[in-house]
């Protein structure tokens, strides 16, 4: 950062030929409109200055070490983007960070010294197939139940190209659903939130971020779908810029491809508008989910089902204390039956439900604690998303 200063002179040549037109009519009015000259001659060899905050930002080369280009910007301005070329190379965008986590933000007023990295990629075709994996109420992500099944409705279609790698699908979703893109059922090259080149739209947000696979990176983080509709999707992948989180502690040679990330491959979007198919009616139903009641398994029985009275879903279930748990939902629309995108956690008890939180306390992830041994009923409001909790 550095400051320019701007250098002005003040003139006022009328006023002093004046003073001197008026010095023969007396000694008074000589002193005066002398004293008056004298001023505005001083002024005339005053300088008024301005100092101006001038900020520099920097262009690197994807190295973050070769300088492709500096330029200085006023404080509260836009840096200006420019397209740099790299002889056998594809310039992509800007990014904030040398890792190419995030792009770099031409809109944002530069207010301090900033970087810009280049995003360069050398073409390798890509000859995988990518489908959408996931859960929810809309037909594709009820099939696909989390990406246990992949049918032609799942996969993506590839387009002819000899020097890019797109690849497309259209479908409904449904407020709620969950979904990333990846090679097959164990989700292997996944491409999730991190992803997306925006979640908005006219100022609306379609998706948000919903976590998953217990990861912090957004790359691997499930989509959640914000608005009911039909949409298109488009993946652009460079897989010659592939790399790998061997951080991950349960990285290794054999599963890999669990943890393959890019810095370059993005998702865009369109809505199409409103869903063009109805799934049909849809029953929801809970079932309860922990540490020592099902060995965090999916046990779906009698004894660990909800019943329910309209909005009101009901369960009494015997636990010791200590045991960690929550509440995971199950979706039936028709024959097919899929594990749900809802959970039912210690954040649904309110806050003032002093009789509630007296029996329960909270987990990791929001999970519920039994406080004492005994015969827990938990009843559920679907419509308010509010559970109460009392014992015996």
């Amino acid at each position: 950062m550095k400051r320019r200063k701007e250098i002005g002179k003040l003139f006022a040549v009328g006023f002093v030929t004046t003073g001197l037109l008026l010095a023969g009519c007396g000694s008074a009015q000589t002193q005066e409109t002398g004293s008056a000259a004298e001023e505005v001659q001083a002024g005339v060899s005053e300088e008024s200055s301005t100092e101006e905050t001038v900020h520099k930002v920097t262009f690197y080369d994807s190295d973050a070490a070769t300088v492709l280009k500096e330029a200085e910007v006023v404080d509260g301005a836009l840096a200006e983007e420019y397209v740099p070329e790299k002889e056998g190379y594809v310039f992509v965008d800007w990014f904030a960070t040398p890792q190419m986590s995030h792009k770099f933000n031409f809109e944002q007023p530069v207010t301090e010294d900033m970087s810009a990295f280049a995003g360069f990629v050398s073409y390798q075709e890509d000859e995988r197939e990518f489908a959408i994996v996931g859960s929810g109420t809309s037909l594709a992500l009820l099939e696909s139940n989390w990406g246990t099944s992949i049918t032609d409705v799942h996969k993506m279609t590839k387009e002819e190209s000899d020097s890019e790698n797109i690849y497309t699908i259209t479908l409904d979703l449904n407020e709620g659903d969950e979904f990333q893109f990846a090679i097959n059922t164990q989700w292997n090259d996944q491409r999730g939130y991190g992803y997306l080149d925006t979640i908005s739209l006219d100022s609306k947000d379609y998706f948000y971020n919903s976590g998953g696979l217990g990861e912090a990176s957004t790359k691997r983080s499930n989509i959640k779908c914000a608005v009911t509709g039909n949409y298109t999707f488009t993946l652009t992948t460079y897989p010659a810029e592939d790399t790998y989180d061997t951080s991950a502690s349960n990285y290794s040679e054999e599963n890999k491809e669990g943890f393959n990330i890019n810095p370059y491959d993005k998702i865009t979007w369109t809505y199409n508008g409103e869903a063009t198919a109805n799934a049909g009616d849809m029953q929801v139903n809970y079932y309860i989910k922990g540490a020592v009641i099902t060995g965090w398994e999916d046990v779906y029985s009698a004894e660990t089902e909800f019943t329910q009275d309209g909005d009101i879903y009901t369960l009494s279930v015997g636990l010791t204390e200590g045991d960690e748990f929550m509440f995971t939902s199950m979706v039936t629309v028709g024959d097919i039956a899929t594990v749900g995108t809802e959970y039912i956690r210690f954040t649904n008890i309110a806050s003032d439900d002093a009789d509630s939180l007296s029996f329960v306390s909270e987990g990791g992830g929001a999970n519920l604690i039994a406080g004492q041994d005994g015969t827990y009923t938990f009843t559920y409001d679907a419509s308010s998303k509010v559970l109460v909790v009392s014992c015996k």
